[in-house]
């Protein structure tokens, strides 16, 4: 199985994070009926956008290593 890069953990964290956007978004636009389903599934959706974006950034300081120069 191939490894992600950068670019594929940052496209994954933004999605991650648009998508719990989109959800506060339909929440706020049903008056807040699904609450209790909504936002457990966005705050979720945040953290593991927070995590893939920490990878990225892991990733990206790895590939600028400077002690290689």
């Amino acid at each position: 199985m191939k490894s992600w890069s950068f670019t594929t953990y940052t496209v994954a964290a933004f999605a991650c994070s648009g998508f719990a956007v989109a959800l506060m978004i339909v929440n706020a636009a049903t008056g807040n009926t699904m609450l209790t389903t909504l936002l457990p599934v966005a705050i979720g959706a945040l953290v593991l956008g927070g995590i893939l974006s920490v990878r990225a950034r892991v990733l990206r300081y790895r590939g600028r290593d400077i002690t290689k120069r």
